[in-house]
């Protein structure tokens, strides 16, 4: 069933938040309007130019989607072949999770993505290591693949379903494997998914997330002398565990959630689902190290992000938090919206302002570059039109390059609605103008603004809400070689089906080279609020800092977030102070690993 676009596993509407969560004093808090600014840009030139797009929906027919190449990342590096179930119900699920899997493989080097049914005898020599995501249960592997996986040549990561194919006929006996393997595939112990709140891995208690989730299939392990058990499931109060009870056997403690044996790594479940709040994610991550990249030296980044500087912006608050950072050591990125526009308070009409239009904003902005500070792209205008997308069609609060409304579920059949503190965010479609050539056009007209104001020349991109159409990313990467955020990948980018909302959003532990051709750079703790909405709770400095702990999981950790200089510094400070603490030391985002 396809599901709302939400904080879960289709996106980060947490991020969102932070932007509409003071909407009462937005006005003044995030952009220092007065009514003297109002007057400067009302019905410019620039308000013309970025309120008289085409407000209706795409017409897809009209618009040439751009395609990717199933093979991405860097070719000097680790090649990966990663393999899913293109059949069955669950395939446009599996396609996302193989276009996942592949961005996580690009850390080391290059991914290829295939459907497993078009895997041909002897392909996986070519390759360094095969990561195969099994979701059809219903479903058999090639037998070429079986037969070439059990030659053993070629490390295997094999998630979840069909590992009992690898027995049976011609590939051997249930014996066979287990006297190789030292554990049976075709025997699983069942744990219910509401026994397994966390998993024990190098000694750390990961968090589990079980909504949505299935029962937990633990390999029944013969020998331990063969199969090395890498993470361990934990039933119960993970500060307080309990036996699991397995159907038809004695409560069990112990039970594998990830083994090892020979050329094959086994892992009992996908945990691609709901990633932001699943840090099982982090565990399948740190993986692909041991069959990429096993000497890696462990090594602890961060990186912090200061969020939505525009031309409104209160030039004191960001001199004031550039200092702070300065002498505290921290390294920082600032993003930054060109425009401005925003509807005129009381009247019908728009007003827009550029940073040209702000030399006071210009001049904070040299300002933090001297102390340390790193100016990216967010966006153009980050709004769309004339149109509440979904909230205000203000510049900061809405989407730039994909259509939003709020409803009141999160599921279908959507009712879309005026947007409400409990309302859910969910995706209708692509922008009016969205061929590659017009987000072109777009992104670029930003990008000068910032030349032309003396910034120099921006090298990273940052999407508006970390969400955009596969045409407004293929424009991204024509314009910049870097994103600095979360990103949305779409159910047909491999298959070639047709490309709709269906869609994934993934954040990274650490430094990828995605399919749609670009170095994305991580953002993967969120940011501080201070009010809920959209049903999401407040987020405090110990949010982020808890956070930071828990990505520890990973070789190289990565504590990466963003602030908005609007709120008070010593939420900031408590951040910083407590990230430090884990053994992070803040670096340039363009240093992260």
């Amino acid at each position: 069933m396809e599901k709302q676009y939400q904080l879960s596993r289709r996106g980060r509407v947490w991020w969102v938040i932070a932007l509409v969560s003071l909407p009462l004093v937005a006005a003044t808090a995030v952009f220092g309007l007065t009514d003297d600014s109002l007057v400067d840009g009302e019905n410019s030139p620039l308000a013309r130019r970025f309120t008289t797009v085409t407000n209706s929906d795409a017409d897809a027919s009209a618009v040439k989607t751009a395609t990717f190449s199933p093979r991405f990342g860097r070719p000097d590096g680790k090649r990966t072949l990663v393999l899913y179930d293109g059949t069955g119900t669950t395939s446009e699920d599996a396609e996302l999770y193989g276009i996942e899997a592949g961005n996580l493989a690009t850390h080391f080097g290059e991914a290829k993505v295939s459907a497993v049914g078009d895997y041909t005898a002897d392909m996986m020599k070519d390759f360094d290591a095969v990561v195969y995501l099994g979701t059809d249960s219903k479903a058999t592997p090639p037998k070429a693949f079986l037969t070439d996986v059990l030659k053993g040549t070629v490390p295997v990561l094999w998630v979840e379903q069909n590992i009992n194919k690898l027995v049976g006929d011609e590939l051997g006996s249930i014996a066979e494997f287990v006297s190789r393997y030292g554990w049976d595939p075709t025997a699983p112990l069942e744990v219910s998914n509401v026994q397994v709140k966390s998993v024990s891995y190098k000694g750390r208690s990961v968090h589990r997330n079980t909504l949505d989730s299935d029962a937990v299939y633990s390999p029944r392990i013969v020998d331990p002398g063969k199969a090395r058990t890498l993470a361990t499931i934990v039933c119960g109060d993970p500060q307080h565990p309990v036996s699991c009870n397995v159907p038809g056997e004695p409560p069990a403690t112990g039970l594998a959630w990830a083994v090892s044996s020979g050329n094959l790594t086994y892992v009992a479940e996908i945990p691609l689902n709901y990633i932001d709040e699943n840090d099982l994610y982090l565990i399948f991550s740190d993986l692909y190290y041991d069959l990429l990249a096993p000497g890696t030296q462990p090594v602890r980044q961060a990186a912090l992000r200061l969020e939505d500087v525009g031309p409104e912006a209160d030039p004191n608050d960001l001199r004031k938090v550039a200092d702070y950072l300065h002498d505290a050591g921290v390294p920082f990125q600032v993003a930054v919206i060109p425009v401005d526009v925003a509807r005129i308070p009381g009247k019908d009409g728009w007003y827009g302002l550029s940073l040209l239009d702000r030399p006071k904003v210009v001049e904070a902005l040299k300002y933090m570059q001297a102390r340390g500070g790193t100016l990216i792209q967010h966006g153009t205008t980050h709004q769309y039109g004339t149109l509440n997308n979904p909230y205000s069609g203000r510049s900061g609060e809405d989407y730039e390059f994909y259509r939003y409304g709020c409803t009141d579920t999160d599921r279908p059949p959507y009712k879309f609605g005026e947007c409400k503190a409990d309302s859910y965010i969910t995706k209708i479609g692509p922008v009016g103008e969205d061929s590659v050539e017009q987000q072109i056009t777009r992104i670029e007209y930003g990008r000068q603004v910032m030349i032309d104001a003396g910034l120099g020349t921006p090298t990273i991109f940052e999407t508006p809400h970390y969400s955009a159409s596969v045409n407004a990313y293929a424009a991204i990467a024509a314009v910049y070689k870097a994103r600095y955020e979360q990103s949305d990948y779409y159910a047909g980018m491999i298959s070639g089906k047709k490309i709709t909302t269906r869609s994934d959003s993934q954040q990274f532990p650490y430094t990828v080279h995605d399919i749609y051709g670009t170095t994305v750079y991580p953002e993967d703790l969120g940011n501080i609020t201070v009010t809920e909405q959209n049903n999401h709770a407040i987020r405090d400095p110990q949010y982020i800092i808890d956070r930071a702990k828990a990505n520890l999981v990973v070789r190289e950790s990565t504590a990466s977030f963003f602030f908005h200089p609007y709120l008070s510094l010593d939420l900031l400070k408590q951040a910083v102070t407590g990230i430090k603490d884990l053994g992070y030391t803040f670096v340039p985002v363009g240093d992260l690993r």
